[in-house]
């Protein structure tokens, strides 16, 4: 294959195949993104467009992708591809591009759930607007400050109310209850919310309440305390006041007879808290601790000082001792956690060590498994090597020794027996190698011996290339029969390498100056990529693709160059050439189509003008000829080789007709000759045989036709005598199939008498006035001066013109009258007209 062929090669993943294409994808490297950003952009298959998506790493491209690709299994992979990036990134900059790809309510919450870097939650609850989503991140993200934020966020009472009844994280549950309104809402999250903290604040907040809720939620059992973690020796302070405490004190009406005092229901109020909290094992949790705190700072304090004083300090109290209890609690359990954490420990430790003696035994047995099978294998082997034989006995007594600590007696046994007859199957073919092995190095201390004379024999040899050529290959020589005989290898390996260091010494000088020559040739090659790399984007395809033939000529004039840098050089060139003659082929192909369609248009044009070459509608021809010839001006070109045949093809069709317009009177008047000669002959071709009523349809049909084609030549009259004939000797043959049409012989005998003698009854008057004498027509004159009847004689003759041009033109119309009273008649109305004419009144001066 020409350099050049190699170059036009196409890369896999522009083959037409898709399943192809997508193969080549997944093999592409990583530092290929500009590749890859353009298939999953441009490829016309959504298979090929999703592999390229998940190679991509750039934040940016994937949103490009998620947004506008057409098909939705590519843009779901490019948004999981965000998704996965901005949750993984270790660094803000590229979580914050990934996350800027997504704006789905959905995707921003998992982000905000699960993103490792807390500026990516934090930026992705910012974005949230979605009460629902937001509800989601509050009640399920595992980092307190992202539920929190979501929590924040979240300004819609449903909402709120749904995080208060379903997260089972207290803090946002509680701070969620904290900021509810409606009744209720706070009585489903006392009635139903999953965490009982929720729960007891809810209670609390409606008992601080008065009216009917503070009743309902008393009839809410309340639900036991969860364990909850080691309390610090000073709890901090709420994130938020409770809403006992933070509702502002309202003036206790005046009790109403039968109701207790306020001061005395608030004494035992705060005896019943102080009650139950003494009554606190270190067991139960905390929180409880802190709601009864809350409820206590709620009260509004009704008591006297004194007594006030003394319940605080019991309150107070009764709290320190719970919390010591819980302390003490606290300890107990960790220091039970810490020994059931070491016994764990310790267990795991011991089965570990079990599992990895139990791993060893099993590896030991797995060994020697293999080994006899490699043993048996090389003794029913037709040419081991002496190599793998000796190295398989040696594995055979070090595995042996190993089978000691397995304790299955009978497995240990039964591998040791097969092991065993396994080594003594191979010990004999052992025996026969060494032996073969003793007669080789025997003979190639006679070729060792021969090596050296020719190495000792190039010392003479002045061509210094042809010295290095069978240096080599003595070299090579050497390596195939270094095994010689104990006893005489080291003598012949120091003789051989005097001769060789000798050769060497010799030879060094010449190697360094071909380094140098290689040094040089490889820079030129270096610029020869250089200049080939430049021309790779240029789009002057006829002019580079000889640049690039020339580079090629000048490659291989290059001598010779070391090895790897050149191979590397070579591929730089290669992929050069490669991008240039791939765009160009894609320019071509690309021209190529498009000259195709160029040339079905033309082509399709010259079709048109093909059909409208032989057209006689003059004008609208000619008009759509010169909207042919516009059209063809706006297409593009076409191939060099097909160009001037269809333009010569729409030429000649334009040229044809323009040829015929120019002579299209001529061509009209001939046509309407033709077309009048042809009516002719059909009159006088029919046989006189044929039925009278076939003769009749015929006649009539021609006359009809007669009378609408085009007006005849003015020099035409022979064929209109002849047309005459013809349909009168018809006619005569056949007068009675004729009967009630229009040339009906006897019907237009009659018209012919009338029309005569209604011009004939124009006559006498004329002529009289036409024969009158000089001194009458004096005479006459001079009274219609005086009476003025001058232009009444006038306008009289001019009427009875109109009628005689009137019994013409229905003289014309008329059909023929065959034989002598036809010529006869037609005698007397043409004498009746032309009297008439003639006796025009003259004008007299």
């Amino acid at each position: 294959m020409a350099l050049l062929d190699r170059f036009r090669a196409r890369p896999a993943w522009q083959s037409p195949d898709p399943q192809v294409r997508v193969a080549a994808v997944r093999q592409l490297d990583a530092n290929q993104s500009d590749v890859l950003a353009s298939i999953a952009r441009d490829d016309a298959d959504p298979r090929v467009r999703r592999a390229a998506v998940q190679r991509l790493d750039d934040p940016s491209l994937l949103a490009e992708r998620a947004k506008g690709d057409g098909d939705e299994s590519v843009r779901q992979e490019a948004i999981s591809r965000l998704l996965h990036m901005a949750e993984v990134a270790e660094e803000p900059a590229v979580a914050e591009a990934a996350m800027a790809g997504l704006g789905d309510a959905r995707h921003l919450a998992a982000l905000a759930r699960a993103a490792r870097l807390p500026s990516t939650r934090a930026a992705a609850v910012s974005r949230l607007e979605d009460p629902r989503a937001l509800a989601t991140v509050a009640k399920t993200a595992p980092d307190p400050a992202t539920r929190q934020a979501a929590l924040d966020a979240i300004h819609d009472p449903g909402a709120l109310a749904e995080v208060a009844l379903k997260s089972e994280h207290k803090d946002v549950a509680v701070a969620a209850v904290g900021r509810l309104d409606d009744t209720e809402a706070l009585e489903a999250v006392a009635a139903r919310a999953r965490n009982s903290a929720a729960a007891r604040r809810a209670r609390g907040v409606l008992d601080a309440r008065p009216g009917p809720a503070a009743a309902a939620s008393e009839a809410v059992p309340s639900e036991p305390a969860p364990e909850a973690p080691p309390l610090p020796a000073e709890p901090p302070p709420p994130a938020e006041p409770p809403a006992a405490v933070a509702a502002a004190p309202v003036a206790e009406p005046a009790p109403s007879p039968g109701e207790p005092d306020p001061r005395e229901r608030e004494r035992k109020e705060r005896i019943a808290l102080c009650e139950r909290v003494e009554g606190l094992t270190g067991e139960e949790a905390l929180d409880y601790l802190e709601e009864s705190r809350a409820a206590w700072e709620g009260m509004a304090p009704q008591i006297d000082p004194p007594e006030l004083d003394e319940l605080n300090e019991r309150f107070r109290r009764a709290m320190e001792e719970c919390r010591q209890r819980y302390d003490a609690a606290a300890g107990r359990r960790n220091a039970e956690k810490e020994a059931a954490e070491r016994e764990a420990k310790e267990k795991e430790a011991q089965a570990k060590v079990r599992e990895a003696e139990l791993r060893r035994r099993q590896q030991t047995i797995v060994r020697a498994q293999a080994l006899a099978g490699r043993l048996e294998a090389l003794a029913r082997a037709e040419k081991p090597t002496l190599r793998e034989v000796e190295r398989a006995l040696r594995d055979e007594r070090a595995t042996l020794d190993a089978l000691a600590a397995i304790p299955d007696r009978k497995e240990r046994e039964a591998l040791a027996d097969r092991l065993k007859a396994a080594r003594a199957a191979l010990f004999p073919k052992a025996q026969d190698l060494r032996e073969a092995d003793e007669w080789t190095r025997w003979t190639n201390a006679a070729k060792q011996e021969d090596l050296c004379k020719r190495a000792e024999a190039l010392l003479a040899e002045e061509d210094l290339e042809k010295t290095l050529r069978r240096l080599h290959e003595i070299d090579a020589a050497w390596r195939e029969v270094r095994q010689a005989p104990r006893g005489q290898a080291e003598t012949l390996w120091l003789r051989f390498k005097a001769a060789r260091d000798q050769l060497h010494a010799r030879l060094d000088p010449y190697l360094a100056k071909k380094k140098e020559e290689g040094q040089a040739n490889l820079k030129r090659k270096e610029e020869l990529v250089g200049r080939a790399e430049a021309l790779a984007g240029s789009t002057d395809w006829l002019k580079t693709a000889d640049e690039f033939r020339r580079l090629q000529a000048e490659w291989k004039q290059v001598g010779p160059t070391p090895h790897k840098p050149s191979q590397a050089l070579w591929e730089r060139f290669r992929g050069a050439a490669d991008r240039f003659f791939s765009r160009r082929k894609e320019d071509l192909d690309r021209r190529k189509h498009e000259w195709a369609a160029n040339l079905q248009r033309k082509e399709a044009l010259c079709a048109r003008a093909e059909e409208l070459m032989s057209s006689t509608d003059w004008e609208a021809t000619s008009a759509e000829m010169n909207r042919l010839q516009a059209e063809w001006r706006t297409i593009g070109p076409v191939r060099k080789s097909k160009a001037d045949a269809v333009w010569q093809r729409l030429r000649k069709a334009v040229d044809s007709f323009l040829e015929r317009y120019a002579q299209r009177d001529e061509l009209g008047r001939a046509a309407a000759a033709a077309e009048r000669e042809a009516m002719v002959h059909e009159l006088e071709e029919i046989p006189a045989e044929a039925t009278p009523a076939d003769v009749a349809a015929k006649v009539l049909a021609v006359v009809a036709r007669w009378r609408q084609a085009a007006p005849p030549p003015r020099d035409a009259v022979d064929v209109a005598r002849r047309f005459a004939d013809a349909r009168n000797r018809v006619v005569e043959a056949h007068p009675e199939a004729f009967r009630k049409t229009e040339l009906d012989p006897e019907a237009n005998r009659s018209r012919m008498e009338k029309l005569c003698a209604k011009v004939e009854a124009l006559l006498p008057r004329a002529e009289a006035a036409a024969g009158a004498t000089l001194a009458e027509r004096l005479k006459e004159a001079l009274a219609a001066n005086t009476m003025g009847a001058r232009g009444e004689a006038e306008a009289r003759w001019k009427a009875n013109a109109a009628e005689v041009e009137a019994a013409q033109a229905a003289w014309k119309r008329l059909g023929p009258v065959p034989g002598e009273g036809g010529r006869a008649l037609g005698e007397r109305f043409e004498s009746a007209c032309q009297r008439f004419f003639a006796s025009r009144p003259r004008p007299t001066r």
